[in-house]
């Protein structure tokens, strides 16, 4: 990338003397040199898919020459259109060799990204709690382990990505490193940074397309059913959490959506916190602390005592939740949407959600880009 940052810093200075009329003696020694120079970088650049950057910035006496050949024949348009053809082929190549490097990186950072993630995940669930906070099990260095990890993100992604998150609070936690600094960076510090990395991801990857020619599609004239339904066997527990993340942060009416950590958690889950809008164009606009948690439950539906588990979970975290989403790809049972219903008709707190799989197939069929992400579909 330093390479290519040389390469336009030169285009930029070339550039700014290509002729656009005839003219004379436009090679000077410094054009020479640029001219060289350029090449000389191109060329030590690496190969992709074993193509080089095979490239060279034309002499600009040789451009001047080619105007003035069209001007010659009465082709003056043709001729202007000829010579910027020719000054400015290095650059387009120049460009395509960048977005190809570009889209190879990303593909590499993110891949690395992914696995700090992962492993600062089970670095913060491997703590225990105290009575003044959290602390990393006994003999392990964890403090240095992890500021090497935020190091690394740092390092990865930049300050651009990580800004308008806790990472600088992360970063002061990590100065101080005492129980209660290590307890604010898994409730707090750790699920903002995490969500921005998260988002990032996959910025700028196409979503798979099997057709190759819409045109065809239409004329073999496709049979059978249309269906919303996902198949939900094909995506795994933190697929499915990852999912419920990206369809929440794709509403308009949620905010501040973020992961939430649960150190020792015997099923590793994680829960998602968000602000979700309720806007009235006759009053104020109400946000509500809302607490999702995903279950994806194939074999068996949720029932009553599940649900009592995770309301008891509720009273963990530091916010005041007004709002308790339980999201899983199977059903609840009969008796536990009975229970939903009268405890909502006692008003007891927090309210209580249920958004089984069909809801979920509802809302992702509004959403191709998102559903196609995770089922495959095209």
């Amino acid at each position: 990338m330093a390479n290519l940052e040389l390469l336009q810093g030169l285009w930029e200075r070339y550039e700014e003397r290509i002729p656009t009329s005839p003219a004379f003696g436009l090679d000077t020694p410094e054009i020479d040199q640029i001219r060289r120079e350029f090449a000389d970088i191109a060329a030590s650049l690496p190969a992709i898919d074993g193509e080089r950057l095979d490239i060279e910035l034309s002499p600009l006496d040789e451009i001047s020459q080619m105007i003035r050949d069209y001007l010659f024949i009465g082709e003056q348009l043709e001729g202007y259109r000829a010579s910027q053809e020719e000054a400015y082929a290095p650059k387009r190549q120049l460009d395509d060799y960048q977005h190809e490097v570009i889209k190879r990186r990303r593909i590499l950072v993110r891949n690395h990204v992914e696995e700090v993630v992962d492993t600062i995940d089970e670095l913060l669930g491997s703590t225990v709690e105290t009575s003044e906070g959290r602390a990393f099990p006994d003999g392990e260095d964890g403090w240095d382990h992890l500021r090497e990890l935020i190091g690394e993100l740092d390092r990865l992604k930049g300050p651009e990505v990580l800004a308008g998150t806790r990472i600088r609070d992360l970063r002061r936690h990590l100065r101080f490193a005492e129980p209660h600094d290590l307890d604010d960076i898994i409730r707090e510090d750790w699920p903002s940074v995490r969500s921005a990395l998260i988002d990032v991801s996959s910025e700028g990857e196409p979503l798979p397309v099997e057709v190759a020619d819409l045109g065809d599609l239409v004329r073999s004239k496709p049979t059978g059913s249309v269906t919303s339904r996902l198949a939900w066997e094909q995506i795994d527990d933190a697929g499915f959490e990852r999912l419920i993340f990206d369809l929440l942060r794709s509403a308009g009416s949620y905010e501040n959506v973020e992961w939430l950590m649960k150190p020792n958690a015997p099923d590793r889950g994680r829960d998602i916190s968000a602000d979700r809008i309720s806007a009235d164009d006759l009053s104020v606009t109400r946000r509500l602390h809302v607490l999702v948690q995903c279950r994806h439950w194939q074999s068996r539906s949720i029932g009553i005592s599940e649900i009592q588990t995770l309301l008891a979970e509720v009273g963990l975290w530091s916010k005041n939740f007004a709002v308790v989403v339980i999201v899983t790809s199977g059903r609840f049972t009969q008796d536990a949407v009975e229970w939903r219903e009268s405890r909502e008709i006692r008003g007891e707190y927090p309210a209580v959600e249920f958004w089984p799989d069909s809801h979920l197939e509802h809302l992702l069929a509004s959403r191709p880009a998102l559903r196609s992400q995770y089922s495959g579909d095209s």
